[in-house]
C-alpha cells in the first residue's frame, strides 16, 4: 500500500517511482493500492480506479473509464474544476468586512 507515494516529488523522481511500482507489480504479480491526488500519474500506473466522493465510491474502473464517467462529481475532481457539485468557494466574508477596508 502506497499513501500519496508521488506528494513532493520533482517530475524525474516522480517519473521513477510510478515506474517502480508498476515494474514491481508487474514482475512480482503484486497488487498494489495507490492513495494519491495525482490523477495523471496513477492514471499511467494502475489497472484499476477508484474515486471517493459523497460519502462512497464515486466512481471505478479502468482508467479509460472513469475518465469517460459522465458523472459531474466526477469530472469536476479529475479536471480539477473549481464549480460542481463540491463547492470550492466556502461563505466568507467580502474583502471589505474582512479587512474593514476598500476592497
Amino acid at each position: 500500500m502506497y499513501d500519496e507515494p508521488f506528494a513532493g516529488l520533482d517530475p524525474i523522481s516522480l517519473g521513477t517511482a510510478a515506474r517502480l511500482i508498476r515494474t514491481l507489480n508487474d514482475a512480482l504479480g503484486l497488487t498494489s493500492v495507490v492513495v494519491s491526488h495525482d490523477l495523471e500519474e496513477t492514471f499511467h500506473v494502475a489497472d484499476h480506479v477508484v474515486i471517493l466522493g459523497a460519502g462512497g465510491i464515486a466512481a471505478q474502473g479502468t482508467p479509460e473509464q472513469v475518465q469517460a464517467n459522465p458523472d459531474a462529481l466526477v469530472q469536476q475532481f479529475i479536471h480539477a474544476r473549481p464549480n460542481g457539485p463540491v463547492p470550492f468557494h466556502y461563505p466568507a466574508p467580502s474583502l471589505e468586512q474582512d479587512f474593514g477596508g476598500r476592497a
